[in-house]
């Protein structure tokens, strides 16, 4: 791993916009840290993931303005790593919900509280990661660079990358057919999700942005619904092969 650390001439510079984005998103996933060291709210975690979302988010977008993208490319590298960790809590977080609230209407009860002892042990393994993770020197560095957050160039503006990435929504969703397939969808999914996380950085709430979660958490729901169906047939797999 390269090593991350704060260099000279990296701090914030006044009026920066992008600068002033990543500070208030970094500040959310230090804020939220001890909420998931403590493990009692699961949005607490969430909440973390979703910063560490937003950072990579932003960080990929104004990629051609930035004053120095190898070391933003760094950062993301670093971030991918940790939002991944907290991804594998939170996607059984919400499997392990979805099958809870199943269970009431199934008749075949026992084979889903079969399924739910694989889920909670894979998420406990999950959760000591990512404890291990927040103690660890790799997070500490991750974090301590943070303080120093990416620049654009000179004469850039975030506008332009918020421009870019709603035209690249466009053409994202003309692409699609009359009966879109699951990962086509899931693409629109993620160009939507970058798009209203630029907008929202530009400059607040809008009729885009309100419109852009609307359609983010219907296409979220569906990928979460295709991802639990393909989960919950290899967990019905291991629970035939114990014989249960």
């Amino acid at each position: 791993m390269a090593a991350l650390h704060p260099l000279a001439g990296l701090e914030p510079r006044e009026g920066d916009e992008l600068q002033t984005a990543l500070r208030g998103f970094v500040q959310e996933l230090r804020e939220r840290e001890r909420g998931v060291r403590l493990g009692a709210d699961p949005e607490e975690l969430h909440k973390q993931r979703v910063a560490t979302r937003r950072l990579r988010s932003l960080l990929r977008s104004t990629r051609p303005q930035l004053a120095d993208p190898d070391r933003a490319e760094r950062l993301r590298d670093e971030l991918r790593w940790l939002g991944r960790l907290l991804g594998e809590v939170r996607d059984r977080d919400v499997l392990i919900a979805y099958l809870v609230e199943e269970l009431g209407t199934i008749e075949e009860a026992g084979a889903f509280g079969a399924i739910l002892e694989l889920l909670d042990d894979e998420r406990d393994q999950a959760w000591n990661e990512v404890l291990a993770a927040l103690d660890s020197p790799r997070y500490r560095k991750v974090i301590a660079e943070l303080e120093w957050p990416p620049a654009l160039r000179e004469g850039e503006r975030l506008a332009t990358a918020a421009t870019a990435d709603y035209g690249r929504l466009r053409k994202a969703v003309k692409r699609l057919g009359a009966e879109p397939k699951d990962e086509e969808l899931h693409r629109v999914r993620i160009r939507t999700k970058r798009a209203r996380y630029a907008a929202e950085a530009v400059g607040g709430e809008s009729r885009f942005v309100a419109r852009a979660k609307d359609v983010q958490d219907t296409l979220g729901e569906h990928q979460d619904a295709v991802v639990a169906e393909e989960r919950i047939r290899e967990l019905v797999a291991q629970v035939r092969g114990t014989g249960r």
